[in-house]
């Protein structure tokens, strides 16, 4: 198998072994407003921009893990939180379930998805339908948080490597990938925790690999 990228559709880099970090980025909803008002009252990161909603309501939307742990966070500044979440359940884990729940700053819509994004005199509006009548209402808020999951920085071509339904690449404790030669580190990997440690360790990991195999080959 050749081992070579094509950057830019013009530079060939050709190696003995690939390494592929190429990370994760937030799975957008594809609605009105969302991209326009990314950065501009629409967040995708509680850690980056939660402080400048000191005092001030927000909606997150999402309910897995990184929403509900995320609203938790931005409660230390906001003075109240909405999350709307498509399902009638949070898909979050039971801790942090059980302190959402405890949290007198948050409330919760269930069973609602958002169709529209957009800009208030004081801060963003979002229309959310209720998925069980269809009734949309509008909601108003300082700031929009989005937490519906990532996906995996894999527009390239990726043909021959094995990736599991949500699309990011399976690799053994090595971190092989099932392409020769070919190893895949990071929040592009199939793993269950997705932090700073763990990718960092993943790229440890595949580099001694990777240096392993070039010296007894």
């Amino acid at each position: 198998i050749k081992k070579e990228v094509f950057l830019d559709g013009y530079e060939t880099i050709r190696a003995r072994r690939i390494i592929i970090a190429t990370g994760s980025k937030p799975r957008f909803l594809g609605i009105p407003g969302e991209k326009e008002y990314l950065g501009k009252g629409i967040s995708t990161c509680a850690t980056c921009d939660a402080k400048y909603f000191e005092g001030k309501d927000v909606i997150v939307i999402g309910g897995g893990n990184s929403a509900v742990e995320e609203s938790l966070y931005i409660t230390r500044f906001a003075s109240s939180l909405t999350i709307v979440h498509q399902f009638d359940t949070l898909q979050a884990n039971r801790e942090a379930q059980e302190k959402a729940f405890a949290d007198k700053k948050i409330s919760f819509l269930f069973s609602h998805e958002p169709r529209e994004f957009g800009k208030t005199a004081e801060g963003m509006y979002a229309i959310i339908e209720n998925l069980k009548t269809g009734e949309r209402i509008r909601l108003e808020a300082a700031g929009i948080f989005l937490f519906a999951g990532l996906v995996p920085n894999l527009e390239f071509s990726t043909e021959g490597l094995q990736k599991d339904k949500g699309g990011y690449i399976i690799t053994d404790p090595d971190m092989r990938a099932s392409l020769p030669g070919v190893l895949a580190a990071g929040d592009v990997t199939s793993k269950k925790y997705r932090q700073i440690t763990t990718a960092v360790s993943d790229g440890t990991i595949a580099a001694l690999t990777a240096v392993k195999e070039i010296e007894n080959n």
